[in-house]
């Protein structure tokens, strides 16, 4: 018996998911290093504190294990970035991973790079909902101003072709709206946990 549209659709989605998780994963191991300096950059600490400055930082998107934090900071030690004293702490011995003046000057870099990074990624966005490279926004507050609206690349169009483009420019805001409220209710939800803790 051949499954039906629903059971196809289900098992696609279900696919889907698992591909995009794969890729979700794979980003989040490239960004995890900087990550790390950005909270070493703030004071030394250890392991653990690492891991909790992570996640709190990135309101639970980035939740590190020790399994995936230690080899991190054993390659970022190799490569002379972080540096780590020990210390007792009772019977025990713990390091304290501080960043090194390579780790800074490194940091600074990866920032760098990774703001192109999201230029490139927002011009491939743009690029897809109709807006030319010529006028793709230079920071997030020109994407939502006049020129998603009224840019020369509706100029000559017809009234089919400008209402195709900016059809699909309102689809694709109404994703990014929708992401940001997601966003925006975790914040909210942040601030209400705060605010009972320190009551």
């Amino acid at each position: 018996m051949s499954p039906t549209n629903n059971e196809e659709t289900s098992k696609n989605s279900l696919e889907i998911d698992v591909i995009a998780d794969a890729i979700e994963q794979s980003m989040k191991k490239g960004h995890i290093s900087t990550l790390m300096l950005l909270a070493l950059e703030k004071g030394p600490s250890h392991g653990y504190s690492l891991m909790q400055t992570i996640k709190e930082d990135t309101y639970g998107v980035w939740n590190p294990t020790a399994s995936s934090l230690y080899p991190h900071l054993s390659s970022l030690t190799d490569k002379g970035l972080i540096e780590f004293n020990a210390e007792m702490d009772g019977k025990r011995e713990r390091k304290v991973y501080e960043i090194t003046n390579k780790g800074r000057e490194t940091l600074k870099m990866l920032i760098e790079r990774q703001q192109n990074m999201r230029k490139s990624l927002l011009s491939m966005i743009m690029s897809t909902i109709g807006i030319t490279d010529t006028n793709i926004p230079n920071d997030f507050e020109s994407l939502f101003g006049p020129e998603l609206i009224e840019d020369t690349s509706l100029i000559g169009k017809t009234d089919d072709e400008k209402l195709k483009i900016l059809s699909k420019r309102k689809g694709v805001l109404s994703k990014i709206i929708e992401k940001l409220q997601n966003v925006v209710n975790e914040i909210n939800q942040r601030i209400d946990t705060l605010k009972i803790s320190k009551s």
